[in-house]
């Protein structure tokens, strides 16, 4: 009889709860279905959560209806049941630590997820949904229901353990063969291979239409003129649309590069400036290629923008113009984001079970997958194999890793990158690897393009920080060497260099010393805490003043610290001394990087000594220490890291371009010149180009506006959190769609969630948080509001009317408090401001900077409109030269209206109504032709003497038009006598446009 799983005897169970927290939510729903000796039980029961249940988990538990949950039965009840159907077998869970938390059974657990991490660690997901899609052979979506996942479950399992049988031969891997007293070890052994083929089916073919990419005549070098060429774009078969700002901002780009100059430009949203640099950048690097300085690096800040250009946009555009073959591109990481396999090889063979899983998962992903990139491996796996104590002793670590000489060159995955970046012409790369540029001698940088310039002011700052954090100073002494635990790089070359001679008393002796020393800094901050009676709401930060006696025993203790690490490296370095003496030790890589360690000690004295010194200038020395006082930090940055970007970035560069939507302020570019050394390199004869903001592609003054309604009250967080409920609740009434809320802190968010959380819910609003719930926004099932705070002031793109209103809690002022900022601020008092001018100098670039990349989640495109609202601190603006008034010309002259609530919502609607006219007259003049030729080649051409046929058919026609759109159709078209229109069930005011829409409508028909 054929079997309906693979495995035997397991019961596979899954549970839908309330939350994912097991002290606080509850079970509602329990699912399983047990095989025993190949006979197939299902169990299935509702439980009673005797709480409230939030309505996102109605949403994703697919048929669950409170009534259902009412009438069921209790946890105890359900528990009792449960128990009864399990017996003594394991349960197979998806994620079984979520199962296990809830759950108080004896029985084994089983972790699928865990199964299929160890067979196919390559996968980049390994959630249920994910695993059904890739594995199943018919599409299948998961429903969120206990007995339907647990059935799933089996069905992922079966078709996972078949694959594997089969692409090795109906036998285990060798890797898998070393985890005998793993727990599902003797499930792998014990399957019958004659059944193994039951469970494997082809995955149907999906027809896809081939389009003709016939070669298009064009000549490269015309650069920008191509965007003109339709025929280049469309023969793919997407859309296209000319755009003469993107035409523009390609020739700016362009000149750059062919010039050597250094080009500042601001870019707005819907410019399409990905492809303005990236054509080009590509025809550049291949009409130079015969010359050394061909090359383009691509910088960027974020994930998301470098997949999009290295899996999207780059070989989209290179394949239009014919260069896939003649132009290669790559993405770079820094050395360490790279598996070393020849470390790994070294790493001593674990003896635990848990630790040996996290081996064998990474042998297999870097062995028999040969991939590398640590970045791309799933975070769930990262966590339950407790794989980042593993990847510290095998990741790309030391100056002294060679490519060119590593006896695994040819597997290396870090190898083949290299190989990549020494033949790519376009390298893309994030800020943080450009400011540190550790692969000059293989490509010296001479062409930069940074896209999201906005941020590397940022990052700039953050690339030039020295730290020392407490426990990675505990850790990386731990890796030089740890006698406890018998690892270390010291501990293995003794080991294998049978050496008796080192001074590993005194090495013992000093470590145990510096530990005692960073125990001791500890317990100065905790008595400076307690002194001055501070309370840690938050991690504590504050400057460390060199002479201010409060901070004298914190300095003493620091100061301790660093004679005694100066002691430990007086005997490491003997040691090492010692060992370079030793002839089979002579090329061994750990002797090379325990001497580069010993040198990171010697930066971390330097540190300690810059801290308790102060002797450099226009330095923020500062400290930190976690809230629950597990760690401290100490940290010295640069207040000006002008000179520093000129001479790591500028100085040898022979082209350089600047881009973002966001970069110019009050001053146009002159803060960002100024801040990252482009004055400098003026004065060295570098040619600046700096383009004078790019006029928006969208019209932003006709098609949004801002609010400022009088709710201010106060800076007290407990007053103007109840009338931010207030005052979102009236926006529901008053609009339609979903709602993104930004906030300046998470503790005002969170305030918000508890203060309005139950409201919401009960008014069946969903309220969501996590990134991965971003694209709920562009659903009109429901209504949703996002909670954000400052990540995510860019980067929510939600096209369309579906979302036509943000809301900010109040301005993102800097904290002044905050020691890099209070720095900042006492510098430029130091030159002479005043406080408020020094405050508003430091401030203002900031602000304007996020206003205006929050206000860019609102239109993203041409028929996008919507509103801003701005609590706290911005319906006044009575005082010239404020924060206020600047930040209000730097919104493409978009409206600002400031009053009650009252009017404030009068005048939305207004506007609202407005904007919706506008689309439904702009639609009907693109649709025009496309209508009366439809109209005239219509079947149903004689029904439509019937006006109310007529009216039907316009309504279906449009409709579709503005689904296309990503807008909502709540139009109605009258045409009796003359034409009457109404949105929204309101009668719009045709005015002038009266004869013309009449015009339009007859000619049409």
């Amino acid at each position: 009889m054929n079997p309906h799983s693979l495995l035997q005897n397991v019961i596979f169970l899954d549970i839908e709860t309330t939350g994912i927290d097991p002290y606080k939510d509850r079970i509602i729903e329990i699912g399983a279905v047990k095989v025993k000796d190949n006979e197939v039980i299902k169990f299935n029961i509702l439980v009673n959560p005797e709480r409230e249940v939030p309505l996102n988990i109605f949403d994703l538990c697919k048929g669950i209806r409170i009534e259902d949950l009412e009438n069921s039965c209790t946890i105890d009840v359900a528990m009792k049941k449960l128990l009864g159907f399990i017996e003594d077998f394991p349960l197979v869970c998806h994620n079984a630590t979520f199962e296990k938390s809830f759950l108080k059974v004896e029985n084994e657990f089983l972790d699928s997820m865990e199964l299929v991490a160890i067979l196919y660690p390559e996968l980049p997901e390994f959630s249920l949904q994910y695993l059904m899609k890739k594995f199943l052979p018919y599409p299948k979506e998961e429903n969120h229901r206990a007995l339907s996942d647990a059935e799933e479950t089996m069905e992922v399992l079966n078709c996972v353990l078949s694959k594997l049988y089969i692409e090795n031969g109906y036998a285990l891997p060798m890797s898998i063969l070393e985890l005998e007293n793993w727990k599902w070890y003797k499930y792998l052994t014990n399957l019958k291979a004659e059944y193994v083929d039951r469970f494997v089916k082809s995955k149907p073919k999906v027809s896809s239409k081939v389009i003709s990419k016939q070669y298009i005549n064009f000549a490269l070098k015309d650069y920008e003129k191509l965007f003109a060429n339709l025929d280049i774009w469309r023969r793919s078969g997407k859309a296209y649309t000319e755009r003469p700002e993107q035409i523009q901002g390609s020739k700016h780009m362009r000149r750059g590069l062919q010039e050597g100059n250094i080009t500042i430009m601001e870019a707005p949203t819907g410019l399409g400036k990905s492809l303005a640099y990236i054509l080009p950048s590509a025809i550049y690097t291949y009409l130079n290629r015969d010359k050394d300085e061909e090359k383009v690096v691509i910088s960027t800040n974020t994930k998301g923008l470098q997949a999009q250009l290295v899996e999207k946009d780059i070989p989209n555009l290179l394949e239009a113009l014919n260069l896939s073959q003649e132009v290669k591109h790559t993405l770079i990481k820094g050395k360490g984001n790279y598996f070393c396999l020849e470390r790994f090889l070294e790493i001593e063979y674990p003896k635990d079970i848990n630790t040996l899983l996290g081996y064998i998962y990474i042998k297999r992903y870097i062995r028999e997958k040969g991939l590398g990139d640590i970045e791309l491996i799933n975070f769930a796996i990262r966590k339950a194999f407790n794989l980042e104590s593993l990847i510290l002793q095998c990741n790309c670590d030391g100056e002294f890793c060679d490519v060119n000489t590593c006896r695994f060159k040819e597997e290396c995955y870090y190898a083949g990158k290299v190989k990549e970046l020494k033949e790519a012409q376009l390298v893309v790369v994030n800020h943080s690897l450009l400011l540190k540029w550790p692969y000059k001698g293989i490509l010296p940088i001479k062409n930069i393009v940074v896209d999201e310039a906005h941020n590397l002011s940022k990052e700039a700052f953050d690339a030039f920080e020295n730290t020392l954090v407490s426990d990675e100073l505990v850790r990386y002494l731990e890796e030089v060497y740890d006698k406890e635990n018998k690892t270390g790089y010291l501990f293995y070359l003794i080991k294998k260099g049978n050496v008796k001679s080192l001074p590993m008393e005194d090495i013992e002796r000093n470590l145990k010393v510096c530990y005692k020393s960073i125990y001791m800094v500890k317990e100065s901050f905790e008595r400076h805490i307690a002194q001055f009676n501070i309370y840690m709401e938050y991690n504590l930060k504050e400057q460390l003043e060199v002479n201010d006696y409060k901070y004298r025993e914190i300095n003493s203790c620091l100061g301790q610290l660093k004679e005694n690490l100066i002691t430990l490296n007086i005997y490491l370095d003997k040691a090492i001394g010692l060992l370079k003496e030793i002839s089979n030790l002579e090329r061994d890589k750990r002797l090379k990087i325990l001497v580069e360690k010993v040198e990171g000690i010697n930066g971390y004295i330097s540190l300690v000594e810059d801290m308790i010194d102060q002797k450099k200038k226009d330095y923020c020395y500062y400290f930190e220490v976690e809230r629950n006082i597990k760690w401290w930090k100490i940290s010295s940055i640069p207040l000006d890291v002008s000179r520093i970007f000129y001479d790591k970035v500028l100085s040898e560069v022979r082209s350089c371009s600047f881009i973002s939507a966001t970069l110019a302020t009050d001053r146009g570019y002159g803060r960002f010149r100024a801040t990252l050394g482009i004055d400098i390199a003026k004065s060295q004869n570098k040619k600046i180009i700096e383009v004078e903001p790019v006029k928006p592609v969208f019209n932003y003054s006709k098609r949004s506006a801002i609010y400022a309604p009088d709710i201010l009250c106060g800076e007290e967080m407990e007053a103007f959190i109840p009338k931010m409920k207030e005052f979102v609740l009236q926006l529901l009434k008053n609009t339609q769609g979903n709602i993104l809320i930004l906030f300046t802190s998470k503790k005002r968010l969170n305030a918000f969630k508890r203060e309005a959380g139950i409201e919401l819910n009960n008014l069946g609003i969903r309220i969501l948080q996590n990134k991965r719930e971003i694209e709920k926004l562009k659903a009109r099932d429901h209504r949703y509001i996002f909670l954000g705070s400052k990540g995510f002031f860019e980067g929510v793109d939600i096209p369309g009317d579906v979302m036509t209103n943000v809301i900010l809690d109040k301005l993102p002022n800097i904290n002044s408090n905050e020691p890099f900022f209070q720095a900042l601020i006492e510098s430029e008092i130091n030159k002479g401001k005043t406080y408020w001018q020094a405050y508003e100098n430091i401030n203002f670039p900031i602000v304007s900077i996020d206003l205006k990349q929050i206000y860019g989640r609102l239109i993203r495109t041409e028929y996008d409109y919507g509103a801003l609202f701005i609590l706290d601190k911005f319906n006044n603006s009575s005082t010239k030269n404020t924060t206020v008034n600047k930040v209000e010309k730097l919104l493409h002259g978009v409206p600002i209206i400031r009053g009650d609530l009252k009017n404030t919502f009068r005048d939305l609607r207004i506007k609202t109504l407005r904007w919706k006219t506008m689309n439904l007259f702009k639609i009907l003049g693109e649709v025009k032709d496309e209508l009366k030729e439809e109209i005239r080649l219509s079947k149903c051409k004689n029904e439509l003497n019937n006006i109310k046929h007529i009216e039907k058919y316009f309504e279906s026609y449009l409709s579709r038009e503005y689904e296309k759109r990503k807008l909502f159709w709540d139009v109605n078209i009258e045409l009796e006598d003359e034409v009457k229109i109404r949105i929204n069930g309101e009668y719009i005011d045709l005015g002038n446009n009266k004869e013309k829409i009449f015009k339009y409508f007859k000619d049409v028909l």
